[in-house]
């Protein structure tokens, strides 16, 4: 009995140094270096930008589903993860894009874009077919909290590679292409007179 249970011990140690040894190793990936901003004919200095998302995406996550086995489950890659969450992630890249600033350095008086994540995840079609989709609803608050405009994003970018690297690729891919269309939004909106009520210099 007892020398079955030294064995047993024997090759628990085993697997759990084996398995130390064979550890994935940890990537960190981010949305690379800043990027231009979009806009040559807006200027929207009196605009400020807050980006929300629910509580399960406060990780530094990423994220994938496999739409076509279990479409209500999200999982998580294995040794890859955000350099930080993905809410601070694309607050960031919007305000390089943009020209805005954080909401938290501007005044009450100035309109605020709030962006509401909604979904920022890979999404394998099939095991071989995948994209990046971002899905987020967008408001113009003007200074007295008056919401003066809204709109529903919704963009999917495919994935080169079925793994972590190709999501990210992909997610980066969708985050700069919903910062032009927040740009094009704006810019609409600022011909039609929509900004009025903000405070533009």
């Amino acid at each position: 009995m007892n020398r079955c249970f030294v064995l047993l011990a024997a090759l628990l140690l085993s697997a759990c140094v084996g398995g130390a040894g064979n550890s994935v190793p940890s990537v960190t990936y981010d949305f690379g270096l800043p990027v231009a901003r979009l806009a040559v004919g807006g200027t929207w200095p009196g605009l400020s930008l807050e980006v929300r998302s629910p509580s399960w995406f406060d990780s530094t996550n990423v994220d994938y589903r496999l739409a076509y086995a279990d479409p209500l489950t999200r999982r998580q890659y294995v040794g890859s993860r955000w350099a930080g969450a993905p809410a601070q992630l694309i607050a960031q890249r919007l305000r390089q894009q943009l020209g805005v600033v954080s909401a938290t350095a501007n005044s009450a008086t100035d309109c605020l874009i709030r962006v509401e994540l909604q979904e920022f995840s890979q999404v394998f079609d099939s095991p071989q077919s995948s994209r990046g989709v971002l899905t987020a609803s967008v408001s113009l608050i003007d200074g007295k909290r008056r919401v003066v405009a809204e709109r529903l994003a919704v963009i999917d970018k495919p994935a080169l590679g079925a793994d972590a690297s190709g999501g990210v690729q992909a997610l980066v891919a969708a985050s700069t292409e919903f910062g032009r269309l927040l740009s094009d939004w704006l810019l609409e909106l600022e011909k039609n007179g929509g900004l009025k009520s903000c405070r533009l210099a």
